[in-house]
């Protein structure tokens, strides 16, 4: 496996790991992964930082470090001297891209442990991300690679379905592994067999909804709904044939459908964005410009949008408005953009990750995304506090489904072994 995409896969492993109690089995990747984590956060792309005690323990809350985890994560990262700690406890961070956020994770992980148990739990979800596979296959193929007995292999399995490291549904008496990485390569192959599983009528309602994401990029989920029904809706997110995006705040939540195949048109959407940060971008822009007001400093429609982010890209302020204070708090708590005063509750904004906006542009300019504005709602713009990718939101989903909807998604499932 390459160093950038076993990062990614640290990074996804510990954002599951984070949803549980108990993982005591996966402690070095939960190590490597916050490190990952904290890393990115504290990073500007093309610059050094140097950030203040009490900035640097307001990033690591709000990416889920706990005081008792903070000063070994510090360490690892200032003994791979990727930051350095002053008395004061300022930390001085270097320019850090989100690749190489990834190999330091990789590397991190690779210096801490031998542990092949928890090698073995990144592979066995690297080896179910291009097809469903059957649970002999797997186990067989991660017993031989990692030298695990069959007892110990049954036990990894076990605990990655509880974690939900990977995902599972019983059909045709067989158990078959998959996880939410199954639409980012081979997209219109695999969506091709996905359509041959489903009903005339289903058949119609998915193809409206596709030439709607593919015409004009993004929906809101209550326009999906309203074609394609909760029960279809939610299998085809059980897969991952649409990406989930949810920006919310302490009043209300807005859910944002986009494709994979939005990003991977340009390199590989599972490393280029494990951190879900360009996602974050996008949606939290597309936030403000439906959301917002023109008094707030609304963003006038696509062609402002992508203005926008090229004066970021060039180095440049963008603002001053009230807006920029509320529509991308979690922007700022990720260090993609920083915001400066301008007094009177008025901000402006400047680009930190610019492989970030980079990756969120070409989104924007030759993805799927055109020009078409196609979000109404009559909701009042509030402070964006939060973000939920659509991994969290793809497993949130499974974790709810009945048994009527296992059965469901195992027929969509059976059409990609072929």
């Amino acid at each position: 496996m390459e160093k950038r995409t076993e990062g990614a896969w640290l990074i996804h492993h510990t954002k599951k790991i984070q949803e549980v109690t108990i993982a005591s089995d996966f402690e070095d990747i939960e190590l490597a992964g916050k490190c990952g984590l904290f890393l990115s956060s504290l990073a500007a792309s093309d610059e050094d930082s140097t950030l203040s005690k009490d900035k640097v323990e307001a990033i690591a809350k709000a990416t889920n470090i706990k005081k008792v985890e903070l000063a070994a994560i510090k360490g690892a990262l200032k003994d791979s001297q990727l930051i350095d700690i002053s008395k004061s406890g300022d930390v001085v961070v270097l320019g850090i891209t989100t690749s190489n956020v990834l190999l330091h994770t990789s590397d991190i992980f690779n210096n801490t442990t031998s542990d092949n148990f928890q090698k073995a739990s990144l592979e066995l979800a690297n080896y179910s991300s291009d097809a469903p596979i059957k649970d002999n296959i797997l186990k067989e193929y991660i017993g031989d690679i990692y030298k695990l007995e069959s007892r110990k292999a049954d036990n990894l399995l076990k605990q990655a379905e509880d974690i939900h490291l990977i995902d599972y549904e019983v059909f045709d008496d067989e158990k078959v592994y998959f996880n939410g990485n199954l639409f980012k390569h081979d997209a219109i192959e695999k969506t091709s067999k996905v359509l041959s599983s489903l009903s005339a009528s289903e058949l119609r309602n998915f193809s409206e909804v596709d030439s709607l994401l593919t015409e004009q990029g993004c929906i809101t989920y209550e326009k999906a709904f309203s074609i394609l029904g909760k029960d279809l809706l939610d299998k085809l997110q059980a897969i991952a044939i649409y990406d989930f995006n949810e920006v919310s705040n302490v009043t209300h939540t807005k859910v944002f459908i986009t494709k994979p195949s939005s990003f991977s048109k340009f390199g590989n959407p599972f490393e280029d964005d494990a951190l879900d940060l360009a996602k974050a971008f996008i949606s939290s822009l597309m936030y403000g410009m439906y959301i917002s007001s023109r008094n707030r400093g609304k963003i006038q429609g696509y062609r402002m949008l992508r203005n926008t982010v090229r004066k970021l890209l060039r180095g440049e302020r963008v603002g001053p408005c009230t807006a920029i204070g509320q529509d991308y708090q979690v922007l700022e708590l990720s260090r993609v953009i920083q915001l400066e005063s301008s007094g009177n509750g008025m901000y402006y904004m400047r680009l930190l990750k610019f492989d970030i906006g980079q990756l969120a542009l070409a989104v924007l300019e030759n993805g799927d995304l055109a020009e078409y504005e196609t979000i109404n709602t009559e909701l009042k713009s509030s402070n964006v506090s939060s973000y939920a990718g659509p991994e969290k939101l793809r497993t949130e989903n499974r974790r709810k489904k009945d048994t009527t909807g296992n059965k469901n998604v195992g027929e969509l499932l059976r059409t990609m072994r072929g």
